[in-house]
Order: structure tokens, then C-alpha cells, then sequence
């Protein structure tokens, strides 16, 4: 009874000192072998899901565009409490220790004419760096081509139909986008600011100083998309 009355006054300081979407709330889960009280974003290691970007293949088409690149109506800038504030109870969350960063992840699910859609926020050391839609309702596949949308938006060029490309505008800001048939991913990635640029450029040395072959990395991305 003690010890549960204890770790209850854990939850609670943790809560009251570092807030409940915190790494220091989800650790103290972790570390009594309980599970997350959240529902996680993603289910894999966060560094898969920034890959394509830092070590993008050469044989992936990449298209500038002259329109600036943003996530919906979400500046680059945005801070994780300003995220907080702004929107509801996020219906996901992640946050873990990557490397010496602190990676935090906030997801909602949306809906767009019955079709569902996750909004996901990627923040490492409290700098958003990444936001990706994410679409797995088969139904959208039937009725909206996303790649076609995209192109229409930022590119004046006509293509055909592409499952993979990037992009880029003149900030270097990028989109991605990939559609495997099961799931279609859409990821915005920040390089605006300063700070999300040398995120990126310690991520990528650290990746690099792990997986030291185009073939394992190209094995690891097979797995994820």
C-alpha cells in the first residue's frame, strides 16, 4: 500500500513540476514497468521516421518549388508549449531519449470528409522539426489522389502519378511524400530556423556514425515504408 502511495505521489509531483507530457512523466511509467498512459504516435524508433530526409536516395525525384513550404497553418517556429496550447488533448503521444536529445512526439487524429487522417508533431530538444499526415483509411485511396494535390500546389511542371518524391523550396524546406498502397505519408521537414539545421546535421552525424552502408540503410527503410 505504501509503495502505491508513493509512486502516486511521484505521478503527481512529476505532473505538477514537469508537466504529464514530459519525458520525466512517461519515464516514471517506464521505470515501474507500467504502461505509457498514452497512446503512442509511433511504434518504432523515432530516427526511421527522419531517414529518407538525412540520407535521402539519389534515385528519389526532388522538385523546387517557388511557394514556401509550411505545415498547414502551424509556423516552423512553433514551440512544443505553444503546440499545447493551441490545440486540444492530443489523442498520442511518445517521448524517449535519442542519442543526447529529448524527442517528444504529439499526435491528433483528424477527420477529412469521413476520411481519417493523423497529425503528427516532432519535436527534438523542444524544436519542431518535423510534421507529418499521415492517411491509412483505404477510402481516401478511392476517391483523392494526395500526390496530385501536391503537385498542383507547389509545382507549375506537370509529372504523372509518383508513389515517392520530395519537395524543396527556396528555405530548404522539404516535403515527402511516399504512398505504399497500405499507407500514404506526407512529411514536412523544418529547416527554417537555425536550430532545426544543426538538429539535423548532429541526427545525421550520429546516423552515419551507425550505419555506415547505403544497403543497410536502404535495408532499414525497406522495413518501415
Amino acid at each position: 500500500m505504501f509503495k502505491v502511495l508513493k509512486f502516486r505521489f511521484k505521478v503527481f509531483l512529476t505532473k505538477l513540476t514537469k508537466g504529464q507530457y514530459s519525458l520525466e512523466y512517461v519515464n516514471l511509467f517506464k521505470d515501474n514497468d507500467l504502461r505509457s498512459p498514452f497512446t503512442p504516435c509511433i511504434n518504432d524508433e523515432f530516427i526511421f521516421h527522419v531517414l529518407m530526409y538525412l540520407k535521402r536516395k539519389p534515385d528519389i525525384k526532388v522538385f523546387q518549388t517557388n511557394e514556401n513550404i509550411q505545415f498547414g497553418n502551424i509556423s516552423f517556429n512553433l514551440s512544443f508549449n505553444e503546440l499545447l496550447k493551441s490545440r486540444e488533448e492530443p489523442s498520442y503521444f511518445n517521448a524517449s531519449n535519442f542519442d543526447k536529445f529529448v524527442v517528444k512526439i504529439v499526435g491528433y487524429q483528424d477527420d477529412i470528409v469521413n476520411s481519417k487522417m493523423k497529425t503528427i508533431y516532432y519535436f527534438v530538444d523542444d524544436v519542431f522539426i518535423l510534421g507529418e499526415n499521415s492517411f491509412n483509411d483505404t477510402s481516401i485511396s478511392e476517391s483523392i489522389n494526395i500526390s496530385k494535390i501536391l503537385i498542383k500546389k507547389y509545382i507549375s511542371e506537370s509529372i504523372g502519378k509518383s508513389e515517392e518524391f520530395f519537395i524543396e523550396d527556396k528555405n530548404k524546406n522539404m516535403i515527402y511524400y511516399y504512398d505504399n498502397g497500405f499507407e500514404r505519408s506526407i512529411k514536412y521537414f523544418n529547416s527554417e530556423n537555425e536550430k532545426s539545421r544543426n538538429i539535423y546535421k548532429e541526427l545525421s552525424s550520429i546516423v552515419l556514425d551507425t550505419i555506415d552502408s547505403t544497403k543497410e540503410i536502404e535495408s532499414r527503410l525497406s522495413q518501415i515504408l
